[in-house]
């Protein structure tokens, strides 16, 4: 099970102003599109007003004036102003749908391509189903939540806004008794704020770790079978689900806790409004036109306040996500500050004082190793497990760095090499064999630029004794074999594993315990 405390380390230090600000630099390259969509939305905002400010005209002019043309327009206005509002709403969630669906593109990749340059370190200590959580639920949360908030605050604030303006505009004394929702709704808000940003964060670790869970038990499904962990993976899995249950629950009432209170505090507005309005009845300046305008605004006014006063609800969901995401996008790169190019690469390889200990353990897992290895030679290292072999094997690509000491090659610290430079000689067959979802020969041909040619794939595939094999799969080289080759035996994925070193033409071949 993933260690929450490990999750802690991927959280941007960010305030939720520098998080704001990083997540309008993620928009600002489709401010077009963005500035059209805060248009129209603002257009649907003010026709919200233009509902009641239809019925005070119309009600006055037919009831009491009795001028028969107001039956004629009054329709005619209330058609106009929907089919704006439908227009409006369309182009406006058109724009943000544009806008959303790109940041998440742009934020994946971008995160993505990030993973790609983080060191092994990184991924010894985080768990895939962490990070994979990230990339899916965070960066989901991130974009919907962002979405719905600008809406909230930019829509329903003009509509407040709107609607507040008119009901003054009909009678300034009566709306004073309106104002009163709004220290209310400021208070609601920040107190219901802290606490879902709260329950976010767990949350979001507790996502993680379910993904986590759920990818370790269809991966090792062989190994659960045969051990009979059946009992064991569901336990653990209905433990996080539990928990993630728990806490949306929490969430959903921490978020839906200011809705009742402040429609409660409309309540007892509009029925004050209602009271007093239905007093002054015979009053020449406010007609049953202002009254039922009035009224309706006020009714009108409430379903936006009460959107407003949940607007904490996604904010606080999306700014733990970009907490989060951010934190990912700020873990260090993997150390490549060498600035040397292996130029005409031999092969001759010296450990010279060489110790290594992994993070957080407390021995060392290779102690002064002295050794020199010649160019063209071949050697075997030989010992019992966890010896530190594979560590030494991966000293020599930096997949890892010494804890000290040096390891030169044809009389270079690879430490002075260019990563790209050092790698790029170097082929490595791991104990773990690693295949790709694809053809035999996309994995036999993996990385290689320019792509190698079909005879080249065959003639690797033959030194690695694997070319009969092949030709005897469906399809031979175009045969699919699955997850990790999992169509495949143990042995002919390491065949296939081999075969791509071969084809790499490497200076250097570690064959890590390989057939």
């Amino acid at each position: 099970m993933a260690n929450p405390t490990s999750q802690t380390t991927l959280r941007s230090t960010a305030s939720s102003k520098k998080l704001f600000v990083l997540l309008l630099k993620q928009v600002k390259p489709y401010w077009k599109a963005f500035t059209i969509g805060i248009l129209f939305m603002v257009i649907l905002a003010l026709t919200e007003a233009g509902i009641p400010a239809l019925l005070k005209p119309v009600l006055d002019g037919t009831f009491i004036e009795k001028d028969a043309s107001y039956l004629i327009w009054a329709p005619l206005g209330i058609v106009i102003l929907f089919a704006i509002r439908g227009l409006s709403n369309l182009i406006k969630q058109l724009a943000f749908a544009q806008v959303s669906t790109r940041v998440v593109y742009d934020l994946r990749k971008k995160m993505f391509l990030h993973l790609l340059t983080l060191s092994t370190n990184f991924y010894d200590s985080h768990a895939t189903g962490n990070i994979l959580s990230k990339l899916t639920y965070d960066v989901n949360q991130v974009t919907s939540a962002g979405t719905q908030v600008i809406t909230v605050a930019v829509k329903d604030s003009v509509t407040v806004i709107a609607l507040i303006g008119y009901i003054f505009w009909l009678d300034w004394q009566l709306a004073l008794f309106v104002l009163i929702l709004i220290p209310i709704v400021s208070i609601v808000a920040i107190i219901v704020g802290r606490r879902l940003r709260k329950i976010s964060r767990s949350l979001q670790v507790k996502f993680g770790e379910l993904t986590h869970a759920l990818e370790e038990s269809l991966r090792g499904h062989k190994s659960v079978k045969i051990f009979n962990g059946q009992e064991f993976e569901y336990t653990r899995f209905e433990k996080i689900s539990n928990w993630v249950r728990r806490l949306q629950m929490k969430y959903e009432i921490a978020g839906g806790v200011s809705v009742p209170i402040v429609e409660m505090i409309g309540a007892f507005t509009m029925a004050i409004v209602l009271y007093i309005g239905t007093s002054r009845a015979g009053d020449s300046e406010f007609t049953v036109g202002s009254f039922v305008a009035f009224f309706t605004a006020l009714g009108l006014l409430i379903s936006p306040i009460k959107r407003l006063t949940k607007i904490n609800d996604p904010l606080q969901r999306g700014l733990a996500a970009a907490e989060s995401i951010f934190g990912l996008l700020e873990v260090p790169r993997e150390i490549d500050d060498g600035k040397a190019l292996w130029e005409n690469p031999k092969g001759t390889i010296s450990f010279r004082n060489v110790n290594f200990r992994y993070p957080n353990a407390k021995e060392n897992a290779l102690n002064d190793i002295n050794i020199n290895i010649n160019a063209g030679s071949t050697i075997a290292l030989v010992g019992a497990s966890g010896g530190g072999k594979s560590t030494l094997a991966n000293l020599i690509p930096r997949l890892y760095n010494p804890t000290s000491g040096q390891i030169i090659i044809d009389g270079i610290d690879i430490q002075d090499l260019s990563l790209t430079s050092l790698r790029e000689n170097i082929a490595l067959v791991s104990q773990d064999v690693i295949l790709f979802n694809g053809d035999v020969t996309t994995n036999i041909a993996y990385g290689l630029m320019p792509y190698p040619s079909k005879k080249e794939i065959e003639k690797a595939a033959k030194d690695a004794f694997a070319h009969d094999f092949i030709q005897e799969l469906p399809d031979k080289y175009e045969s699919l074999i699955g997850e990790n080759g999992i169509r495949l035996s143990g042995g002919q994925r390491q065949r296939i594993a081999i075969a791509r070193a071969l084809l790499k033409d490497a200076q250097i071949l570690i064959l890590d315990e390989a057939t």
